[in-house]
């Protein structure tokens, strides 16, 4: 049996509201005919979340709007803390939590892939021998070389995904990776996710509404609702 990679114990996370802030208040009366008072409080965005993974699972985390998924992952890749809980974790993680998140607008395609490497703690020697796979599976050719500021949505997507699939990462960590792009490169993506899981024993989870492909990818399944595990 495949090591556990991810233990995840207890982990709960809320947001203090206050009705402190006066210009928050000063805009709310102005709004309403009523002076209305916002009561202090907290925002639970999740509750009690327990799971583990192993070495080359596929996690599906699902839910409505607002069910508390981003906030999930922003957890698991270390942008923000639980309010309780524990998480253990081996290994690097790559996090791709928006389209191109992590890249800097100024630099161009190929300087944000050595850049990405540099913070996974690679060497300038293995990351450019990945660069050409990553310049040619994300179908950036003839751009890699101009500020990533100037790429289409789609062009951002292609190149932040395979930077992630091809550089040294233990997990991976991806919020709607397959809402950008035509079908073809989906398709693309989701053979990779595969490979990546079944060949090299990444770890992979995975926030997406498309259904299809999420049940042909992933091998469990973390369904939220009001930021507690169904």
């Amino acid at each position: 049996m495949a090591e556990i990679v991810l233990k995840v114990n207890d982990v709960s996370k809320y947001y203090n509201i206050s009705n402190s802030g006066s210009i928050s208040r000063d805009l709310s009366n102005w709004m309403s005919s009523k002076k209305q008072a916002r009561p202090n409080g907290k925002l639970w965005a999740l509750q009690n979340i327990d799971f583990e993974l192993r070495k080359g699972d596929r996690l599906a985390v699902t839910g409505d709007n607002g069910a508390g998924k981003s906030t999930l992952l922003k957890i698991l890749s270390r942008i923000t803390t639980p309010s309780s809980g524990t998480i253990h974790g081996k290994g690097k993680i790559t996090s791709m939590l928006e389209v191109g998140i992590g890249f800097h607008p100024e630099l161009s395609g190929i300087e944000n892939i050595y850049l990405n490497g540099a913070m996974l703690g690679m060497t300038k020697r293995d990351i450019k021998s990945k660069v050409e796979e990553i310049v040619d599976f994300a179908q950036v050719t003839n751009q890699i070389n101009n500020p990533v500021k100037r790429y289409s949505s789609g062009m951002y997507m292609r190149l932040a995904f395979a930077t992630a699939a091809h550089l040294q990462s233990d997990t991976m960590i991806m919020d709607e990776v397959l809402a950008v792009g035509d079908q073809n490169f989906k398709k693309k993506c989701i053979r990779k996710l595969n490979d990546l899981s079944k060949d090299f024993g990444k770890t992979i989870i995975l926030v997406s509404h498309d259904k299809e492909n999420l049940s042909s990818l992933c091998n469990k399944e973390i369904k939220l609702i009001k930021g507690m595990m169904e």
